[in-house]
């Protein structure tokens, strides 16, 4: 990622650097932070993303997956080329099957899953972003609607607080179980898709809730936590009135904004990074 002083990108966005503030931001978050993905892009190439965010296969990592989808799909495909779910410092937990698509709240024709009941199958941050290991493309995602019931589960039989319980039980449980004997730089990987089935299952302010809990656990381990939230998004992201109210329920606890798009011109996907308090990077391939 380059930057040039305060000059506009080819396509409007403000690039704030020079290169040296670049290094220097992304040095802040080696401590530890938490983003959130979001773009109109295919699952496959919300993989990709996945594949690189928790870092590059060579360096030793504990990493923790959470779906809420693709329940037919191996969770390597989430995975760094070369890393097993199966391993010791890696665990998965499966909640595809018990939470609601965010259509379902928004009055589509699907219908709602069971309560929640899940169960747990089982970068050095720069060298990680500019160094990425994978690409694809694919089709484009049914993103959602332009807002969703973000409270759409807590009045329909009461069981939001314990679906929430239950969720949280196993996300942190996951964490502790990999985590030992980290290594010290953002050794800790944790990732979430998608956050908007969440949302419509549990309610937003479940949901905020979890997320910041989640945040904070793998902020206090110096690592890095990657929230996906599929929507069709232009410009700043949090025009989109779905990811400004996730924005809002991640609250301080949120330090960048992940933009994916796919080009037919190009032979991967492409993001840039809108690092909260610092600025906009340039588009790079996802390669």
């Amino acid at each position: 990622m380059t930057g040039t002083t305060d000059d506009p990108g080819s396509d409007g966005a403000t690039i704030r650097g020079p290169e040296s503030t670049l290094s220097a931001a992304l040095a802040e978050l080696d401590d530890g932070c938490s983003v959130l993905v979001t773009g109109d892009v295919s699952d496959e190439a919300y993989r990709v993303a996945s594949s690189r965010y928790f870092g590059a296969p060579h360096r030793r990592r504990q990493r923790v997956l959470a779906l809420t989808t693709g329940g037919a799909e191996a969770p390597d495909a989430w995975l760094p080329d070369g890393v097993d779910a199966a391993d010791d410092d890696a665990a998965v937990v499966r909640l595809d099957g018990a939470v609601r698509d965010p259509t379902v709240a928004s009055g589509s024709d699907a219908s709602a899953t069971d309560a929640v009941d899940p169960t747990s199958d089982v970068t050095d941050l720069t060298s990680d972003v500019t160094d990425p290991t994978s690409a694809a493309s694919g089709t484009e995602p049914d993103a959602g609607p332009d807002r969703i019931d973000l409270d759409g589960a807590a009045g329909e039989g009461g069981t939001a607080d314990g679906d929430a319980a239950a969720v949280r039980a196993e996300l942190l449980d996951a964490i502790d179980e990999v985590d030992e004997d980290r290594p010290a730089r953002l050794g800790l990987r944790v990732g979430v898709f998608r956050v908007d089935m969440l949302c419509a299952t549990l309610g937003a302010d479940a949901t905020g809730s979890l997320l910041r809990e989640v945040s904070r656990a793998t902020h206090d381990r110096g690592g890095m936590a990657h929230f996906h939230l599929p929507r069709p998004v232009g410009g700043d992201p949090r025009s989109d009135s779905v990811v400004a109210e996730f924005v809002e329920l991640l609250d301080d606890d949120l330090d960048v904004i992940v933009e994916l798009r796919c080009r037919e011109t190009a032979s991967a996907p492409e993001e840039r990074w809108h690092i909260i308090g610092w600025g906009t990077t340039e588009w790079n391939a996802l390669r």
